[in-house]
């Protein structure tokens, strides 16, 4: 059976004192759970963030879910891993 791999987009912004934080938080989180992560930009990328509603950063998606601020990687990894399960 193939092993389903989860898209997480994460939008930051570089000019954040989180940014790298938040970055190696969701990257960690992908590693251990299997997400293929995009990391966008806000300013390269404000048509993609008006397509999501994104009005806050950072702010992660996954799937339909979204999770704004800085998200631990238990709580990510344990959100990947749920949707793994459905």
């Amino acid at each position: 059976m193939a092993t389903v791999r989860h898209r997480i987009i994460l939008f930051v912004s570089r000019e954040s004192a989180t940014y790298h934080y938040v970055r190696r938080q969701v990257e960690s989180a992908c590693v251990s759970a299997g997400g293929d992560l995009d990391i966008v930009e806000i300013s390269d990328r404000p048509d993609l963030a008006e397509k999501l509603n994104i009005e806050a950063l950072p702010t992660v998606v996954i799937g339909e879910r979204r999770f704004v601020g800085v998200p631990g990687t238990d709580f990510l990894r344990s959100c990947l891993e749920g949707l793994g399960k459905r």
